[in-house]
């Protein structure tokens, strides 16, 4: 509502209210392959690191699923409102990215590197850009390598 009735103050407020308390729970929890995927978008093409991060999300989620897919059905009817008691932790996942691909997509954000004017031959660069990020890569669930790296920006493209 806040996005597409920018006149109304109280979706606004309540916006404003949720970033703050993301906010407040970021900075007190790690990032993995997300963040550390979305870095060379924002340092090498200055994408803002909210949409660079937004373009990464549901991909990086498919990747961490063989890992992370039981934490998925923890959180997806919270943050989601997908009811998660009869889906294994594959399926929620993918689930899970649609539904976040499908809120940037609503939100008028671009969903593809390629709407960013990043062209396919930069992505083995991005990819190793993304593993000097071993810092957040290590709080990942699932290992991210090279070749990993490369086929999350190439399904991103």
């Amino acid at each position: 509502t806040a996005v597409h009735q920018g006149d109304n103050l109280a979706a606004r407020s309540d916006m404003l209210l949720g970033a703050m308390l993301a906010g407040q729970a970021f900075a007190n929890a790690p990032v993995g392959a997300v963040h550390a995927l979305a870095y060379p978008l924002g340092g090498t093409y200055h994408i803002p690191h909210g949409l660079s991060n937004s373009l990464m999300l549901p991909h990086v989620i498919r990747f961490n699923a063989p890992a992370a897919g039981e934490l998925y059905l923890q959180i997806a009817e919270p943050i989601a409102g997908i009811d998660s008691s009869e889906l294994d932790g594959s399926t929620v996942s993918e689930v899970l990215a649609g539904y976040f691909y499908e809120l940037a997509a609503r939100l008028g954000l671009p969903t593809r590197l390629r709407e960013m004017q990043i062209a396919e031959s930069a992505l083995p660069d991005l990819a190793e850009k993304a593993l000097d990020q071993q810092r957040l890569l290590i709080n990942n669930p699932r290992e991210v390598e090279y070749d990993d790296a490369l086929e999350i920006y190439r399904q991103a493209f």
